[in-house]
């Protein structure tokens, strides 16, 4: 597994969909699949209702490959086809984070992922309650592939750029991340059920907790 990972939540103007989906798959994903520490790229589909239709993952050897010569110029040197699609996000959010708990190795063909952003004093508290009382044990359930907690780095996520000046309105902002994979859907709303993260980081006072469950639509390894 590697120590950092990348992933966008966003939506899409509807008249753009369609070239949109092709543009990740064709030529987003294996451009920076193919940059220096990137190891993979998936992109998945909400099953459940809510904003953020889209999830797209990166799994990259750690953070400082954020800060890379390579993928910094893509960034501000965006492709043709990339220039394009930009302004077609709608509810973007991007977090680069540093990865502080997994258990487990098998990508699940369903994940949830949960945002959250717990109040300062209790940030430590929230995450071992998260890390521990509330993921620790999936894993163990039927059908759980890997359990895994994010942490933002927010100098890297919010970093301007040329292809954010490209996109509708300012981008969104997440700071921690808790992610459960599995087989199926079934299992992984279970497990997100049974691990009360809902009820638990509302009793917690965290801030813009947003929940999705989301359907693998392809990867791509290196």
């Amino acid at each position: 597994m590697s120590d950092a990972a990348m992933a966008v939540w966003g939506d899409v103007e509807p008249g753009a969909e369609p070239e949109f989906n092709e543009w990740y798959h064709r030529q987003h994903v294996p451009e920076r699949v193919g940059m220096p520490g990137w190891r993979a790229g998936r992109r998945y589909r909400r099953v459940d209702r809510g904003r953020h239709r889209y999830l797209a993952l990166y799994e990259v050897d750690s953070l400082t490959c954020f800060d890379d010569p390579v993928y910094r110029h893509a960034l501000d040197h965006p492709t043709d086809w990339t220039t394009r699609m930009m302004p077609s996000f709608r509810n973007f959010v991007r977090a680069t984070c540093r990865v502080r708990l997994v258990a487990g190795e098998v990508v699940g063909g369903y994940l949830a992922s949960v945002r959250f952003d717990p109040p300062e004093p209790e940030r430590e508290a929230v995450l071992r309650w998260i890390g521990g009382e509330a993921l620790h044990d999936l894993r163990e359930r039927p059908g759980i592939t890997r359990v895994q907690l994010w942490e933002a780095d927010s100098g890297r996520s919010l970093a301007p750029t040329a292809e954010q000046t490209m996109r509708t309105g300012p981008d969104g902002w997440a700071a921690f991340a808790a992610i459960i994979e599995g087989t199926d859907r079934a299992a992984v709303e279970a497990a997100l059920v049974a691990s009360a993260i809902g009820p638990g980081l509302a009793a917690r006072n965290a801030r813009d907790v947003e929940t999705g469950v989301y359907q693998l639509m392809f990867a791509l390894t290196r």
